[in-house]
Protein backbone atom coordinates (compact mmCIF):
# COMPACT_ATOMS: atom_id res chain seq x y z
CA UNK A 1 0.00 0.00 0.00
CA UNK A 2 2.87 2.32 0.90
CA UNK A 3 4.61 1.69 -2.46
CA UNK A 4 1.35 2.40 -4.36
CA UNK A 5 0.96 5.69 -2.46
CA UNK A 6 4.53 6.71 -3.26
CA UNK A 7 4.02 5.85 -6.96
CA UNK A 8 0.82 7.88 -7.04
CA UNK A 9 2.52 10.87 -5.43
CA UNK A 10 5.44 10.67 -7.85
CA UNK A 11 3.04 10.47 -10.78
CA UNK A 12 1.07 13.43 -9.43
CA UNK A 13 4.18 15.54 -8.90
CA UNK A 14 5.52 14.68 -12.38
CA UNK A 15 2.18 15.64 -13.92
CA UNK A 16 2.10 18.88 -11.90
CA UNK A 17 5.63 19.76 -12.97
CA UNK A 18 4.86 19.02 -16.63
CA UNK A 19 1.69 21.09 -16.58
CA UNK A 20 3.34 24.02 -14.87
CA UNK A 21 6.48 23.90 -17.00
CA UNK A 22 4.28 23.82 -20.08
CA UNK A 23 2.23 26.73 -18.82
CA UNK A 24 5.46 28.60 -18.02
CA UNK A 25 6.78 27.98 -21.54
CA UNK A 26 3.54 29.05 -23.17
CA UNK A 27 3.32 32.09 -20.91
CA UNK A 28 6.42 33.52 -22.56
CA UNK A 29 4.53 34.14 -25.79
CA UNK A 30 2.52 37.34 -25.91
CA UNK A 31 2.80 38.02 -29.64
CA UNK A 32 2.29 35.85 -32.72
CA UNK A 33 3.49 37.10 -36.13
CA UNK A 34 2.54 35.06 -39.20
CA UNK A 35 4.82 35.82 -42.16
CA UNK A 36 2.98 34.45 -45.20
CA UNK A 37 4.75 34.40 -48.56
CA UNK A 38 2.54 33.69 -51.57
CA UNK A 39 3.90 30.83 -53.75
CA UNK A 40 7.10 30.27 -51.75
CA UNK A 41 7.92 26.60 -52.25
CA UNK A 42 10.00 24.14 -50.27
CA UNK A 43 12.38 23.98 -53.21
CA UNK A 44 12.56 27.76 -53.21
CA UNK A 45 13.78 28.16 -49.63
CA UNK A 46 16.13 25.19 -49.94
CA UNK A 47 17.79 26.19 -53.22
CA UNK A 48 17.81 29.97 -52.90
CA UNK A 49 20.21 31.83 -50.61
CA UNK A 50 18.00 32.06 -47.51
CA UNK A 51 20.21 32.47 -44.43
CA UNK A 52 17.40 33.76 -42.19
CA UNK A 53 14.97 30.94 -42.97
CA UNK A 54 17.74 28.41 -42.37
CA UNK A 55 18.63 30.11 -39.08
CA UNK A 56 14.99 29.93 -37.98
CA UNK A 57 14.85 26.22 -38.85
CA UNK A 58 18.14 25.58 -37.03
CA UNK A 59 16.90 27.39 -33.94
CA UNK A 60 13.22 26.50 -34.24
CA UNK A 61 10.84 23.82 -35.50
CA UNK A 62 9.91 23.16 -39.10
CA UNK A 63 8.10 20.91 -41.55
CA UNK A 64 9.00 20.58 -45.23
CA UNK A 65 5.94 18.38 -45.83
CA UNK A 66 3.13 20.77 -44.95
CA UNK A 67 0.13 20.24 -47.21
CA UNK A 68 -2.14 22.95 -48.51
CA UNK A 69 -5.72 22.56 -49.74
CA UNK A 70 -7.20 22.00 -53.18
CA UNK A 71 -7.70 23.83 -55.42
CA UNK A 72 -4.12 25.08 -55.30
CA UNK A 73 -4.98 28.75 -55.64
CA UNK A 74 -4.47 31.63 -53.26
CA UNK A 75 -7.82 32.49 -51.69
CA UNK A 76 -8.82 28.98 -50.50
CA UNK A 77 -5.38 28.46 -49.00
CA UNK A 78 -5.07 31.79 -47.22
CA UNK A 79 -8.58 31.22 -45.91
CA UNK A 80 -7.46 27.80 -44.65
CA UNK A 81 -4.76 29.53 -42.60
CA UNK A 82 -7.16 32.14 -41.27
CA UNK A 83 -10.04 29.79 -40.46
CA UNK A 84 -8.39 26.42 -39.82
CA UNK A 85 -10.76 24.88 -42.40
CA UNK A 86 -10.98 23.81 -46.03
CA UNK A 87 -13.15 24.92 -48.92
CA UNK A 88 -15.99 22.51 -48.17
CA UNK A 89 -16.58 24.30 -44.87
CA UNK A 90 -15.62 27.90 -45.65
CA UNK A 91 -17.14 28.09 -49.12
CA UNK A 92 -14.08 30.02 -50.38
CA UNK A 93 -13.56 28.08 -53.60
CA UNK A 94 -11.81 30.67 -55.80
CA UNK A 95 -10.01 34.01 -55.86
CA UNK A 96 -13.31 35.58 -56.96
CA UNK A 97 -14.98 34.80 -53.64
CA UNK A 98 -16.68 37.69 -51.88
CA UNK A 99 -18.81 37.83 -48.74
CA UNK A 100 -21.75 38.92 -50.91
CA UNK A 101 -20.94 36.80 -53.98
CA UNK A 102 -20.34 33.06 -53.65
CA UNK A 103 -21.65 29.68 -54.78
CA UNK A 104 -21.17 27.52 -51.68
CA UNK A 105 -22.27 28.97 -48.32
CA UNK A 106 -20.10 28.38 -45.24
CA UNK A 107 -21.21 25.51 -43.06
CA UNK A 108 -21.46 27.76 -39.97
CA UNK A 109 -21.39 31.53 -39.57
CA UNK A 110 -20.74 34.13 -36.92
CA UNK A 111 -23.06 37.02 -36.18
CA UNK A 112 -21.48 38.77 -39.19
CA UNK A 113 -22.42 35.94 -41.58
CA UNK A 114 -18.79 34.82 -41.90
CA UNK A 115 -17.03 31.59 -41.15
CA UNK A 116 -15.17 32.13 -37.81
CA UNK A 117 -11.57 33.25 -38.44
CA UNK A 118 -8.60 33.60 -36.11
CA UNK A 119 -9.20 37.32 -35.56
CA UNK A 120 -12.76 36.59 -34.42
CA UNK A 121 -11.66 33.76 -32.13
CA UNK A 122 -8.91 35.81 -30.48
CA UNK A 123 -11.09 38.87 -29.93
CA UNK A 124 -13.90 36.75 -28.49
CA UNK A 125 -11.37 35.18 -26.10
CA UNK A 126 -9.83 38.48 -25.00
CA UNK A 127 -11.09 41.72 -26.53
CA UNK A 128 -7.98 43.55 -25.32
CA UNK A 129 -5.74 41.56 -27.67
CA UNK A 130 -4.48 43.86 -30.41
CA UNK A 131 -4.79 42.37 -33.91
CA UNK A 132 -3.38 43.45 -37.29
CA UNK A 133 -3.40 42.37 -40.95
CA UNK A 134 -0.90 43.85 -43.43
CA UNK A 135 -1.05 42.47 -46.94
CA UNK A 136 0.24 43.06 -50.44
CA UNK A 137 -2.51 41.25 -52.37
CA UNK A 138 -5.73 43.24 -52.10
CA UNK A 139 -7.76 40.02 -52.43
CA UNK A 140 -6.48 38.97 -49.01
CA UNK A 141 -8.75 41.61 -47.48
CA UNK A 142 -11.83 39.70 -48.67
CA UNK A 143 -10.99 36.73 -46.48
CA UNK A 144 -11.37 37.95 -42.89
CA UNK A 145 -13.83 39.84 -40.69
CA UNK A 146 -12.57 43.42 -40.54
CA UNK A 147 -14.59 44.14 -37.40
CA UNK A 148 -12.12 42.11 -35.36
CA UNK A 149 -8.91 43.59 -36.82
CA UNK A 150 -7.56 46.69 -35.11
CA UNK A 151 -4.88 47.64 -37.64
CA UNK A 152 -4.92 46.80 -41.33
CA UNK A 153 -3.35 47.99 -44.55
CA UNK A 154 -3.03 46.99 -48.19
CA UNK A 155 0.36 47.92 -49.63
CA UNK A 156 1.51 48.48 -53.21
CA UNK A 157 4.55 46.16 -53.14
CA UNK A 158 6.67 43.97 -50.88
CA UNK A 159 8.94 46.83 -49.77
CA UNK A 160 5.97 48.98 -48.72
CA UNK A 161 4.44 45.94 -46.99
CA UNK A 162 7.57 45.30 -44.95
CA UNK A 163 7.95 48.98 -44.04
CA UNK A 164 4.34 49.13 -42.83
CA UNK A 165 4.79 45.92 -40.83
CA UNK A 166 7.90 47.27 -39.12
CA UNK A 167 6.12 50.54 -38.35
CA UNK A 168 3.18 48.68 -36.78
CA UNK A 169 5.44 46.40 -34.74
CA UNK A 170 7.41 49.32 -33.31
CA UNK A 171 4.46 51.63 -32.66
CA UNK A 172 1.63 49.25 -31.79
CA UNK A 173 3.19 45.92 -30.74
CA UNK A 174 0.19 43.84 -31.88
CA UNK A 175 -0.53 40.56 -30.15
CA UNK A 176 -1.46 38.89 -33.42
CA UNK A 177 -0.19 40.07 -36.80
CA UNK A 178 -0.80 38.36 -40.15
CA UNK A 179 1.44 39.44 -43.05
CA UNK A 180 1.05 38.63 -46.74
CA UNK A 181 3.85 39.06 -49.32
CA UNK A 182 3.17 38.53 -53.04
CA UNK A 183 6.46 38.85 -54.94
CA UNK A 184 7.19 35.09 -55.26
CA UNK A 185 3.81 34.44 -56.86
CA UNK A 186 4.42 37.24 -59.36
CA UNK A 187 7.87 35.91 -60.24
CA UNK A 188 6.54 32.37 -60.60
CA UNK A 189 3.83 33.43 -63.05
CA UNK A 190 6.06 35.71 -65.11
CA UNK A 191 9.37 33.82 -65.17
CA UNK A 192 8.54 30.32 -63.94
CA UNK A 193 9.08 28.63 -60.60
CA UNK A 194 12.67 27.77 -59.66
CA UNK A 195 14.06 30.12 -62.33
CA UNK A 196 16.78 32.59 -61.25
CA UNK A 197 14.22 35.42 -61.03
CA UNK A 198 11.93 33.31 -58.87
CA UNK A 199 14.79 32.39 -56.52
CA UNK A 200 15.66 36.10 -56.22
CA UNK A 201 12.07 36.73 -55.08
CA UNK A 202 12.48 34.00 -52.43
CA UNK A 203 15.73 35.60 -51.30
CA UNK A 204 13.91 38.91 -50.95
CA UNK A 205 11.30 37.20 -48.78
CA UNK A 206 14.12 35.88 -46.61
CA UNK A 207 15.61 39.37 -46.32
CA UNK A 208 12.28 40.95 -45.40
CA UNK A 209 11.55 38.25 -42.84
CA UNK A 210 14.90 39.02 -41.25
CA UNK A 211 14.04 42.71 -41.09
CA UNK A 212 10.70 41.92 -39.44
CA UNK A 213 12.30 39.66 -36.83
CA UNK A 214 14.93 42.33 -36.10
CA UNK A 215 12.18 44.94 -35.69
CA UNK A 216 10.72 42.95 -32.79
CA UNK A 217 14.13 43.14 -31.10
CA UNK A 218 14.13 46.92 -31.53
CA UNK A 219 10.57 47.04 -30.19
CA UNK A 220 11.58 44.97 -27.14
CA UNK A 221 9.15 42.10 -27.83
CA UNK A 222 11.39 39.54 -29.54
CA UNK A 223 11.62 37.29 -26.46
CA UNK A 224 7.82 37.21 -26.24
CA UNK A 225 7.10 36.57 -29.93
CA UNK A 226 6.31 33.41 -31.87
CA UNK A 227 6.99 33.66 -35.61
CA UNK A 228 5.13 31.41 -38.04
CA UNK A 229 6.58 31.40 -41.57
CA UNK A 230 4.40 29.73 -44.18
CA UNK A 231 3.19 29.80 -47.81
CA UNK A 232 -0.15 29.16 -49.47
CA UNK A 233 1.20 27.03 -52.32
CA UNK A 234 4.31 26.30 -54.33
CA UNK A 235 4.40 26.03 -58.09
CA UNK A 236 5.60 24.29 -61.20
CA UNK A 237 6.35 26.02 -64.46
CA UNK A 238 4.45 29.29 -64.57
CA UNK A 239 1.51 28.05 -62.56
CA UNK A 240 0.67 26.84 -59.06
CA UNK A 241 1.53 23.23 -59.78
CA UNK A 242 -2.03 22.06 -59.17
CA UNK A 243 -2.10 18.42 -58.06
CA UNK A 244 1.69 18.12 -57.92
CA UNK A 245 3.94 17.85 -54.90
CA UNK A 246 5.76 21.02 -55.97
CA UNK A 247 2.47 22.89 -55.74
CA UNK A 248 0.88 21.19 -52.74
CA UNK A 249 3.84 20.96 -50.36
CA UNK A 250 4.87 24.18 -48.58
CA UNK A 251 7.33 25.19 -45.84
CA UNK A 252 6.18 25.74 -42.26
CA UNK A 253 8.56 27.24 -39.69
CA UNK A 254 7.97 28.01 -36.00
CA UNK A 255 10.55 30.27 -34.38
CA UNK A 256 10.58 31.71 -30.87
CA UNK A 257 11.70 31.22 -27.29
CA UNK A 258 9.17 28.51 -26.47
CA UNK A 259 9.91 26.45 -29.58
CA UNK A 260 12.19 23.42 -29.69
CA UNK A 261 15.45 24.08 -31.52
CA UNK A 262 16.41 22.28 -34.70
CA UNK A 263 13.27 20.21 -34.46
CA UNK A 264 11.93 18.67 -37.65
CA UNK A 265 8.27 18.14 -36.89
CA UNK A 266 7.49 14.41 -37.27
CA UNK A 267 3.73 14.95 -37.43
CA UNK A 268 1.71 15.94 -40.47
CA UNK A 269 1.24 19.71 -40.61
CA UNK A 270 -1.51 21.32 -42.68
CA UNK A 271 -2.32 24.92 -43.46
CA UNK A 272 -5.32 24.45 -41.17
CA UNK A 273 -2.86 24.33 -38.29
CA UNK A 274 -1.73 27.97 -38.59
CA UNK A 275 -4.89 29.34 -36.97
CA UNK A 276 -5.16 26.40 -34.57
CA UNK A 277 -1.59 26.90 -33.32
CA UNK A 278 -2.15 30.65 -32.94
CA UNK A 279 -5.32 30.06 -30.92
CA UNK A 280 -3.48 27.50 -28.79
CA UNK A 281 -0.81 30.04 -27.85
CA UNK A 282 -3.43 32.48 -26.55
CA UNK A 283 -5.42 29.72 -24.79
CA UNK A 284 -8.39 30.51 -27.03
CA UNK A 285 -11.14 27.94 -27.39
CA UNK A 286 -11.31 26.80 -30.99
CA UNK A 287 -14.68 26.57 -32.75
CA UNK A 288 -15.97 23.03 -33.11
CA UNK A 289 -16.12 23.50 -36.90
CA UNK A 290 -12.37 24.10 -37.22
CA UNK A 291 -10.44 21.25 -38.81
CA UNK A 292 -6.92 22.18 -37.71
CA UNK A 293 -4.98 21.20 -34.63
CA UNK A 294 -2.16 22.94 -32.79
CA UNK A 295 1.35 21.75 -33.59
CA UNK A 296 1.90 21.06 -29.89
CA UNK A 297 4.94 18.82 -30.28
CA UNK A 298 6.97 21.81 -31.54
CA UNK A 299 6.68 23.58 -28.17
CA UNK A 300 9.00 23.04 -25.23
CA UNK A 301 7.40 20.89 -22.55
CA UNK A 302 5.32 18.86 -24.98
CA UNK A 303 6.09 15.29 -25.95
CA UNK A 304 6.20 13.58 -29.32
CA UNK A 305 2.97 13.01 -31.26
CA UNK A 306 1.41 9.59 -30.88
CA UNK A 307 0.17 7.04 -33.39
CA UNK A 308 2.35 8.20 -36.26
CA UNK A 309 1.86 5.82 -39.16
CA UNK A 310 4.24 5.59 -42.09
CA UNK A 311 7.04 7.92 -43.12
CA UNK A 312 7.19 11.03 -45.24
CA UNK A 313 8.66 10.91 -48.70
CA UNK A 314 11.89 12.72 -49.33
CA UNK A 315 11.19 16.50 -49.49
CA UNK A 316 9.89 17.91 -52.74
CA UNK A 317 13.14 19.82 -53.17
CA UNK A 318 14.85 16.41 -53.66
CA UNK A 319 12.66 15.52 -56.65
CA UNK A 320 15.14 15.16 -59.52
CA UNK A 321 15.28 17.90 -62.11
CA UNK A 322 15.38 16.54 -65.65
CA UNK A 323 16.90 18.87 -68.22
CA UNK A 324 16.29 20.30 -70.75
CA UNK A 325 13.21 21.98 -69.34
CA UNK A 326 11.30 25.15 -70.05
CA UNK A 327 10.04 27.96 -67.77
CA UNK A 328 6.45 26.82 -68.48
CA UNK A 329 7.22 23.57 -66.68
CA UNK A 330 7.48 21.30 -69.72
CA UNK A 331 10.37 18.86 -69.43
CA UNK A 332 11.85 17.24 -72.52
CA UNK A 333 10.71 18.76 -75.79
CA UNK A 334 10.61 18.24 -79.53
CA UNK A 335 13.85 17.38 -81.35
CA UNK A 336 13.77 17.33 -85.16
CA UNK A 337 16.76 15.71 -86.88
CA UNK A 338 18.80 15.87 -83.68
CA UNK A 339 19.57 13.90 -80.55
CA UNK A 340 18.40 14.93 -77.10
CA UNK A 341 20.95 15.00 -74.28
CA UNK A 342 19.38 14.34 -70.88
CA UNK A 343 20.82 15.66 -67.62
CA UNK A 344 19.36 14.78 -64.20
CA UNK A 345 20.19 16.50 -60.90
CA UNK A 346 18.87 16.37 -57.33
CA UNK A 347 19.44 18.47 -54.21
CA UNK A 348 19.44 15.34 -52.07
CA UNK A 349 22.45 15.25 -49.72
CA UNK A 350 23.20 11.57 -50.25
CA UNK A 351 21.72 8.56 -51.97
CA UNK A 352 21.22 7.98 -55.68
CA UNK A 353 19.13 9.11 -58.62
CA UNK A 354 17.55 6.18 -60.46
CA UNK A 355 15.84 6.54 -63.80
CA UNK A 356 13.99 4.78 -66.61
CA UNK A 357 13.46 5.65 -70.28
CA UNK A 358 10.39 3.53 -71.02
CA UNK A 359 7.84 5.44 -68.97
CA UNK A 360 7.86 3.02 -66.02
CA UNK A 361 8.29 4.26 -62.45
CA UNK A 362 11.86 3.96 -61.13
CA UNK A 363 12.46 1.42 -58.39
CA UNK A 364 15.40 0.64 -56.13
CA UNK A 365 16.63 -1.65 -58.91
CA UNK A 366 16.42 0.87 -61.78
CA UNK A 367 19.54 2.23 -63.46
CA UNK A 368 21.60 4.70 -61.42
CA UNK A 369 22.16 8.06 -63.07
CA UNK A 370 25.88 8.82 -63.38
CA UNK A 371 26.29 11.17 -66.34
CA UNK A 372 24.26 12.80 -69.15
CA UNK A 373 22.92 10.42 -71.78
CA UNK A 374 21.33 10.69 -75.23
CA UNK A 375 17.76 9.94 -76.34
CA UNK A 376 17.65 8.93 -80.00
CA UNK A 377 13.94 8.11 -80.28
CA UNK A 378 10.72 9.34 -78.68
CA UNK A 379 10.24 8.23 -75.09
CA UNK A 380 9.43 9.14 -71.50
CA UNK A 381 12.25 9.63 -68.98
CA UNK A 382 11.35 9.24 -65.31
CA UNK A 383 13.62 9.76 -62.32
CA UNK A 384 13.39 9.53 -58.53
CA UNK A 385 15.79 10.21 -55.66
CA UNK A 386 16.52 7.30 -53.30
CA UNK A 387 18.07 8.46 -50.02
CA UNK A 388 20.39 6.41 -47.86
CA UNK A 389 17.79 6.80 -45.10
CA UNK A 390 15.34 4.71 -47.13
CA UNK A 391 13.19 7.66 -48.21
CA UNK A 392 12.23 7.99 -51.85
CA UNK A 393 11.19 11.19 -53.60
CA UNK A 394 8.24 11.69 -55.85
CA UNK A 395 8.94 10.93 -59.50
CA UNK A 396 9.83 13.54 -62.14
CA UNK A 397 9.27 12.92 -65.82
CA UNK A 398 10.21 14.32 -69.18
CA UNK A 399 8.50 13.81 -72.52
CA UNK A 400 10.99 13.59 -75.37
CA UNK A 401 9.82 13.56 -79.00
CA UNK A 402 12.71 12.77 -81.35
CA UNK A 403 11.70 12.96 -85.01
CA UNK A 404 13.94 12.03 -87.94
CA UNK A 405 13.22 13.61 -91.33
CA UNK A 406 9.52 14.50 -90.84
CA UNK A 407 7.41 14.06 -93.97
CA UNK A 408 5.46 16.91 -95.51
CA UNK A 409 2.23 15.60 -93.97
CA UNK A 410 3.67 15.15 -90.46
CA UNK A 411 1.77 17.08 -87.77
CA UNK A 412 -1.62 18.81 -87.88
CA UNK A 413 -3.33 21.86 -89.35
CA UNK A 414 -4.35 24.78 -87.14
CA UNK A 415 -6.77 27.66 -87.56
CA UNK A 416 -6.57 30.75 -85.35
CA UNK A 417 -9.46 33.05 -84.41
CA UNK A 418 -9.39 36.50 -82.77
CA UNK A 419 -12.34 36.91 -80.40
CA UNK A 420 -13.50 38.99 -77.44
CA UNK A 421 -14.55 38.26 -73.84
CA UNK A 422 -13.83 34.55 -74.03
CA UNK A 423 -14.83 32.44 -71.01
CA UNK A 424 -15.23 29.10 -72.79
CA UNK A 425 -14.43 27.41 -76.09
CA UNK A 426 -16.44 29.37 -78.68
CA UNK A 427 -18.77 28.15 -81.42
CA UNK A 428 -16.31 28.11 -84.32
CA UNK A 429 -19.03 27.75 -86.94
CA UNK A 430 -19.94 31.43 -86.53
CA UNK A 431 -16.38 32.77 -86.40
CA UNK A 432 -14.15 34.06 -89.17
CA UNK A 433 -10.57 32.68 -89.15
CA UNK A 434 -7.72 35.14 -88.67
CA UNK A 435 -4.93 32.85 -89.86
CA UNK A 436 -4.04 29.22 -90.41
CA UNK A 437 -1.05 26.98 -90.87
CA UNK A 438 0.63 23.72 -89.95
CA UNK A 439 2.36 22.65 -86.76
CA UNK A 440 4.15 19.45 -85.81
CA UNK A 441 2.36 19.07 -82.45
CA UNK A 442 -0.98 19.87 -80.87
CA UNK A 443 0.30 22.48 -78.46
CA UNK A 444 0.99 26.18 -78.16
CA UNK A 445 4.79 25.99 -78.31
CA UNK A 446 5.39 26.51 -82.02
CA UNK A 447 2.79 29.26 -82.46
CA UNK A 448 2.89 30.96 -79.04
CA UNK A 449 3.82 34.32 -80.59
CA UNK A 450 0.51 34.34 -82.49
CA UNK A 451 -1.63 33.72 -79.39
CA UNK A 452 -2.75 36.82 -77.54
CA UNK A 453 -5.68 37.56 -75.27
CA UNK A 454 -9.06 36.25 -76.41
CA UNK A 455 -7.56 33.95 -79.01
CA UNK A 456 -9.12 30.61 -80.00
CA UNK A 457 -7.55 27.75 -81.95
CA UNK A 458 -8.63 24.60 -83.73
CA UNK A 459 -6.10 21.82 -84.41
CA UNK A 460 -7.17 19.14 -86.92
CA UNK A 461 -5.59 16.10 -88.46
CA UNK A 462 -5.35 12.33 -88.21
CA UNK A 463 -3.83 10.12 -85.54
CA UNK A 464 -2.39 6.77 -86.59
CA UNK A 465 -3.22 4.01 -84.09
CA UNK A 466 -0.94 0.94 -84.27
CA UNK A 467 -2.91 -1.52 -82.10
CA UNK A 468 -6.57 -2.14 -81.31
CA UNK A 469 -7.50 -1.25 -77.74
CA UNK A 470 -8.56 1.40 -75.27
CA UNK A 471 -6.73 4.73 -75.41
CA UNK A 472 -6.75 7.53 -72.87
CA UNK A 473 -6.34 11.13 -74.03
CA UNK A 474 -5.66 14.18 -71.86
CA UNK A 475 -5.46 17.90 -72.38
CA UNK A 476 -3.36 20.05 -70.11
CA UNK A 477 -4.40 23.61 -70.75
CA UNK A 478 -4.63 27.23 -69.63
CA UNK A 479 -7.41 28.18 -70.42
CA UNK A 480 -10.05 25.77 -71.78
CA UNK A 481 -9.79 22.95 -74.29
CA UNK A 482 -11.78 20.09 -75.83
CA UNK A 483 -10.48 16.99 -77.64
CA UNK A 484 -12.50 15.01 -80.16
CA UNK A 485 -11.75 11.67 -81.82
CA UNK A 486 -13.79 10.86 -84.94
CA UNK A 487 -16.20 13.65 -84.00
CA UNK A 488 -16.81 12.31 -80.49
CA UNK A 489 -15.96 14.51 -77.47
CA UNK A 490 -13.41 12.55 -75.42
CA UNK A 491 -11.92 15.25 -73.18
CA UNK A 492 -13.86 18.25 -71.85
CA UNK A 493 -11.43 20.67 -70.19
CA UNK A 494 -13.40 23.81 -70.96
CA UNK A 495 -13.66 27.01 -68.95
CA UNK A 496 -11.53 29.94 -67.85
CA UNK A 497 -8.91 28.39 -65.56
CA UNK A 498 -5.22 27.98 -64.87
CA UNK A 499 -3.21 24.99 -66.02
CA UNK A 500 -5.54 22.06 -65.50
CA UNK A 501 -5.65 18.50 -66.77
CA UNK A 502 -8.72 16.50 -67.77
CA UNK A 503 -8.85 13.12 -69.50
CA UNK A 504 -11.15 10.62 -71.18
CA UNK A 505 -10.91 7.19 -72.80
CA UNK A 506 -12.23 5.52 -75.95
CA UNK A 507 -11.79 2.25 -77.83
CA UNK A 508 -9.94 2.60 -81.13
CA UNK A 509 -9.15 0.17 -83.92
CA UNK A 510 -5.84 -0.02 -85.74
CA UNK A 511 -5.55 2.65 -88.42
CA UNK A 512 -6.15 6.38 -88.86
CA UNK A 513 -8.70 8.39 -86.89
CA UNK A 514 -9.72 12.03 -87.04
CA UNK A 515 -8.44 14.16 -84.16
CA UNK A 516 -9.64 17.68 -83.38
CA UNK A 517 -8.62 19.89 -80.45
CA UNK A 518 -10.35 23.19 -79.66
CA UNK A 519 -8.59 25.66 -77.37
CA UNK A 520 -8.87 29.24 -76.15
CA UNK A 521 -6.75 31.69 -74.19
CA UNK A 522 -8.73 34.38 -72.37
CA UNK A 523 -5.69 36.26 -71.10
CA UNK A 524 -2.34 35.93 -69.44
CA UNK A 525 -0.08 33.05 -70.39
CA UNK A 526 -1.21 30.44 -72.90
CA UNK A 527 -0.53 26.73 -72.53
CA UNK A 528 -1.74 23.55 -74.20
CA UNK A 529 -0.40 20.02 -74.33
CA UNK A 530 -2.18 16.85 -75.45
CA UNK A 531 -1.23 13.41 -74.11
CA UNK A 532 -2.02 9.81 -75.00
CA UNK A 533 -1.64 6.38 -73.40
CA UNK A 534 -2.71 2.97 -74.60
CA UNK A 535 -1.47 -0.44 -75.72
CA UNK A 536 2.31 -0.22 -76.01
CA UNK A 537 2.26 3.56 -75.38
CA UNK A 538 3.16 4.83 -71.90
CA UNK A 539 1.50 8.11 -70.99
CA UNK A 540 3.23 10.79 -73.10
CA UNK A 541 2.70 13.89 -75.24
CA UNK A 542 1.22 12.92 -78.61
CA UNK A 543 4.25 12.60 -80.86
CA UNK A 544 4.31 14.10 -84.36
CA UNK A 545 5.29 10.74 -85.82
CA UNK A 546 1.70 9.47 -85.34
CA UNK A 547 0.02 12.67 -86.56
CA UNK A 548 -0.89 13.59 -90.14
CA UNK A 549 -2.18 16.92 -91.39
CA UNK A 550 -4.25 15.59 -94.30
Amino acid sequence: MKNKLISFLLFFVAGWLFTNNTALAMGKIKHVIVIGVDAMSVGGIMQANTPHFHEYMKNGAYSLHTRNVLPTISAPNWEAMLTSSGVALTGVTSNDWRIDNYNLPPVVTTENSRYPDIFYVLKKTDHSLKTAAIHQWDGFGNLYDHQFVDIEATCKDERATADKVIEVIKNDKPNFLFIHFDQCDHAGHVYGHMTPNYLKAVELADQLAGEIVNSTKEAGIFDETLFIIVADHGGKGKDHGHETLQGNEVPFILYGNSIKKGYEIPALVRLYDVAATSAFVFHAEMPQAWEGRPVECAFEGFGEPKNLIGTFMAPSTYIPVISPNKPNGEVGGLYVNQKATVTITSAGPDGKIRYTTDGTTPTAHSEVYQHPFEITSSGVVKAAYFGNDGKKSDCSKGYFRVIKQPAANTGVNFTLYKCSNLTKVPDFSILKPSSNGKTLEINTDEIEAQIGENTALVFQGQINIATDGQYTFSTLSDDGSKLYIDGKLIVDNDGDHGVQERQGSTDLTKGKHQIRVEYFNAGGGCFLNCLISGPGIPRQIISPDILENN
